[in-house]
């Protein structure tokens, strides 16, 4: 990495001042690779079904006793429930982080990186379920889900209203080129209705939604979506078809992901392949991947490897972006986190803003 001494100094300096403050914070992580090394999954851990969002209780069980180094006894698992019927979470995710890219130009800053409140209400022996996530930082406060799932006896369910599109593997991250690309992030719900069959060691879920990310459609036609994985003992394959047509143009995204837990290692990976047919412009194909590798050096300290791959247009050659990623991950306490990353991400010539590097460190809060 090459970062000037004032870039480096600069980051020294804001990443003690964030340092001292973690002290002050409870925090934890909830992600994919967690889901397959328990072997479980994402509704064992989470509210959605898809992953993502406010815990179970199970999910903020683990958190408390299975991540952390040590177990506090200062905060109790069940810290969010109000009630039998009535539950609220939170995330808040705060950051420091310094960068420089090809074109000489760097930048170090503290930002919120992100903050949300939850709200479940499910009424005693009801099979019916109200959920809320709502944003509230940064920038103005924006309604990330809101619907209303019914629950079969036989863990299927479907719901109705404001939600993420089932696709591909639930990172956390953003800023992945595979979430990114494909525009199905954690910025990017739509309203539709879907539904979810959970059998033993598979999953299927079958989507509409209004394919625009708005509040109402602006056309005639909508998104249609289908996913479906399998785990198989310490392994786990998915993959998933959306169809998206507007007037504007035609999409069609072809995505298949993995995860394989070996010893104290647990990698995943996936692969997207899109497909835009413009009304008035040429076919493009586009391909984005990732791989990553994930190692425990003990409890409560995981490292992270992430490589990455983005291809805009597959009829362009050497036109390809490269990214990679180291994150180490230390959990002391229970609910308390620090993550402490880089990231070198390597583009085209032409575009030398694309070539730069990336130095963090995040706390995350959550209850």
């Amino acid at each position: 990495m090459k970062f000037q001494n004032n870039i480096a100094t600069k980051f020294l300096f804001i990443s003690a001042i964030l340092v001292s403050l973690l002290s002050l914070s409870n925090s934890a992580v909830a992600e994919p690779y967690l889901a397959i090394k328990t072997k479980a999954k994402c509704s064992a851990c989470h509210v959605n079904p898809i992953g993502g969002g406010m815990r179970t209780k199970f999910g903020t069980l683990y958190g408390h006793t299975q991540l952390p180094k040590e177990i506090s006894d200062i905060v109790g698992a069940d810290i969010g429930e109000i009630t039998d019927y009535l539950k609220i979470g939170g995330n808040f995710r705060y950051n420091a982080q310094a960068s420089r890219n090809e074109a000489d130009e760097s930048s170090s800053t503290f930002r919120v990186e992100s903050a949300q409140v939850y709200v479940a209400i499910q009424p005693k022996n009801s099979k019916f379920s109200l959920y809320l996530d709502q944003q509230i930082a940064p920038g103005a406060a924006v309604n990330r889900e809101a619907f209303l799932k019914y629950n079969y006896a036989s863990n299927h369910y479907i719901k109705a209203g404001k939600m993420y599109v089932p696709y591909g593997l639930r990172l956390e991250d953003d800023t992945s080129f595979v979430r990114q690309v494909t525009g199905f992030n954690f910025d990017s719900s739509d309203n539709g209705v879907e539904l979810g069959l959970e059998y033993d060691d598979t999953t299927l879920n079958f989507f509409v939604t209004n394919g625009t990310s708005a509040v109402s459609n602006n056309d005639d036609k909508f998104l249609f979506g289908a996913k479906a994985e399998h785990l198989f003992g310490n392994a786990r394959v998915g993959g998933t078809v959306v169809v998206n047509d507007s007037d504007a143009n035609e999409q069609r995204f072809y995505n298949v992901y993995g995860g394989l837990t070996w010893g104290n290692w647990v990698f995943l990976g996936e692969a997207n392949l899109i497909e835009t047919e413009g009304i008035t412009s040429s076919s493009i194909e586009e391909l984005v991947g990732l791989i990553e590798a994930n190692y425990q050096l003990q409890k409560g300290l995981n490292v992270k490897l992430t490589g990455e791959y983005y291809d805009p247009d597959r009829g362009i050659d050497e036109n390809q972006e490269t990214r990679y990623s180291l994150v180490v991950e230390y959990t002391p306490l229970s609910m308390l986190q620090v993550r402490l990353g880089v990231r070198s991400s390597e583009g085209i010539p032409q575009q030398p803003s694309r070539t730069n590097e990336l130095l963090f460190l995040q706390s995350h809060v959550y209850f």
